[in-house]
């Protein structure tokens, strides 16, 4: 579809194209990156980006894109990290990365430096290096800039890294890297290397600022004419100063005349700020762009015969009518949904609305496909109608799905609590006394433990990567718990006449819904038209646990045994979605449903 763009493979730098709409943008992302090393993608919105980050996801590209929507220090430098390091990316920003102000990279480079499994450098080295970048030394790594050692292992949080690291070292020699997860601090995966970088912090007061092109090599940047035309060439600055801000008036005697001039004078200044700022940025050495442009009479403009997708505004008839006379146009045509579920909603009901449609799709002429794009277009060169469920239906497009909170508290942050003198739950020896930390000798290294009392005088020693098997001890009764005895077996035996209670608790929780499935109850019927297209109608698409949830409420619904469900659910993840949709279902068959507050 856009093959025809090859001519910036050659020697020319700049080449105009007409106007893209909808997914044709990532459609052509996806082209240029067959060819391309380094592309930029400048967009006018944050939320734009965020769009264009989950179509590229979704067209299989995740790994190699990086989205800049952050321009803080802390966020700004693990991109430059993921560009340097990196051969083949796509970089996702707004039009303010053009404004940048970024510490030179030479400058960075120097107080960055790549360790090596297996390479020249010792662990005091290493210790040395940590404390000349200002690292933090604390008993457990959770967060960028803090670093821990345990007799022969080094851990820590490069700033421009994205996960901590844990270094093993035999005497001098650096056995090994792995990644680990901060919150059960537990080794994940072995890698080959790491940055080690000193904070960009540290060159808040850097005089001789660069830009983003001062990180990139012979980059193809796409952009708008329009917004270069018209961007603001304000530098943004990676760091908060203490500047005044509108908040911050000081109150005088003086005429506001004074502060604020005449509109004449204003304009004035406006079009000497503009004459010393504007400059023509797709002048700039070793960069290639391409820049979209909706009239031109450029000789270096390509006509991509790409319009807007026809308006259906959530009317049946509008779309049957679209979708059959492009088909019959010999175009095309393709409806996508985010989902399977949401594709198979949309088959059946297009089906039962129109014998015409089910004829469509059965001969292919009308191609329903799984794919979550925000926006279709209309290709008349290569009669392409390219239609969404999102365009459909008028639904907001999810560019970041509900992630469900942690309740649960890191390791380390539980083993934190824990102070000398509690008492704790060790999964294997029981009931216990924290005594500390206690640094052991196990064969030619030191290890630190924490220290575990037991009765008659037992000591347990629980190695610090094994932290999720130490409880804090809670009881309703205020009282000291009798600690218990190693090597009697007593904690195992209390383990024991638990799981016996709870299988006899199970056993009577089985009996008693074994009666209720006995019983007959009412069956609901299957899902009618009309229930398909309340669903197929709902703003936001179900999440996996939400559509694992309807079919299960429904099938209990048509089930003729009693039914017996409770549906829970963290606050704004669909809850009441899925009681809608019950609650439909059985107003259809005749039943009041009762909705209490």
């Amino acid at each position: 579809m856009f093959s025809n763009l090859s001519s910036l493979k050659g020697e020319l730098s700049k080449l105009y194209i007409s106007s893209l709409y909808g997914a044709s943008k990532a459609f052509l992302i996806e082209e240029l990156i067959k060819h391309e090393n380094q592309l930029v993608i400048l967009l006018p919105e944050i939320k734009s980006t965020e769009e264009l980050n989950v179509e590229m996801g979704i067209l299989g590209l995740e790994k190699e894109t990086i989205l800049i929507d952050d321009f803080r220090a802390e966020s700004i430098q693990g991109k430059l990290t993921d560009v340097t390091n990196r051969d083949k990316y796509i970089i996702i920003s707004t039009y303010d990365l053009l404004n940048l102000k970024l510490p030179q990279k030479d400058e960075v480079d120097k107080k960055t430096t790549k360790i090596q499994a297996g390479g020249n450098i010792s662990f005091d080295e290493i210790i040395e290096y940590l404390n000349l970048l200002n690292y933090q030394k604390d008993k457990f790594v959770e967060a960028p800039g803090e670093f821990s050692q345990r007799g022969s292992i080094i851990d820590f949080w490069s700033y421009s890294e994205h996960n901590p690291v844990r270094l093993e070292f035999d005497g001098d020699f650096l056995e090994s890297i792995r990644h680990f997860d901060p919150e059960s601090q537990r080794s994940i995966e072995k890698i080959d290397n790491v940055t080690l970088a000193a904070t960009l912090e540290q060159e808040k007061d850097y005089t001789n600022h660069s830009d983003i092109f001062d990180y990139l090599q012979n980059p193809l940047i796409f952009a708008s004419e329009f917004e270069l035309e018209n961007i603001n060439h304000q530098p943004i600055n990676l760091f908060t100063k203490d500047e005044e801000t509108h908040a911050d008036v000081i109150i005088s005697d003086e005429s506001l005349d004074d502060e604020f001039p005449e509109p004449d004078d204003q304009h004035k200044d406006i079009e000497q700020h503009e004459t010393v700022t504007k400059t023509d940025i797709t002048t700039k050495e070793h960069t290639r762009w391409i820049l979209e442009e909706e009239l031109s009479t450029s000789n270096n403009r390509i006509e991509l015969g790409l319009t807007e997708a026809p308006s259906i505004n959530s009317n049946y008839e509008t779309l049957f009518s679209v979708l059959k006379d492009y088909a019959d146009k010999s175009y095309d045509v393709i409806l996508t949904a985010e989902n399977e579920l949401q594709t198979n909603r949309l088959k059946e009901l297009l089906s039962e609305f129109k014998v015409e449609l089910a004829e469509l799709i059965e001969t292919g002429k009308l191609k329903l496909e799984t794919l979550a794009i925000k926006e279709g277009f209309l290709h008349k060169k290569e009669k392409i109608l390219l239609l969404t469920d999102y365009q459909v239906f008028g639904k907001p497009y999810r560019t970041k799905l509900p992630q469900m909170k942690r309740f649960k508290k890191s390791k380390s942050k539980a083993f934190a609590s824990i102070k000398r003198g509690n008492y704790v739950v060790h999964e294997d020896y029981g009931i216990g006394q924290y005594s500390g930390l206690e640094t052991i000798e196990i064969g030619e290294s030191n290890q630190e433990s924490m220290k575990l009392l037991y009765n008659e005088g037992g000591v347990v020693y629980v190695n610090l990567n094994y932290l999720n098997l130490v409880k804090r001890y809670s009881s309703n009764v205020n009282l000291s718990p009798t600690l218990s005895t190693l090597g009697t077996g007593e904690w195992d035996r209390k383990k024991t006449r638990t799981k016996k209670k709870i299988k006899v608790a199970a056993r009577e929780l089985i009996e008693l819904y074994a009666k209720r499935k006995a019983e007959k109850g009412f069956g609901f019927g299957t899902d009618t038209v009309w229930q398909k297209e309340l669903e197929v109608s709902f703003l936001y698409e179900d999440t996996p646990d939400q559509e694992k949830v309807t079919v299960e409420v429904k099938e209990d619904m048509e089930a003729e045994n009693p039914m017996d469900r409770l549906v829970c659910g963290d606050v704004g993840f669909g809850k009441t979605e899925v009681a809608v949709r019950a609650a439909f279902k059985a107003v259809q068959d005749g039943k009041q449903v009762a909705l209490l507050v």
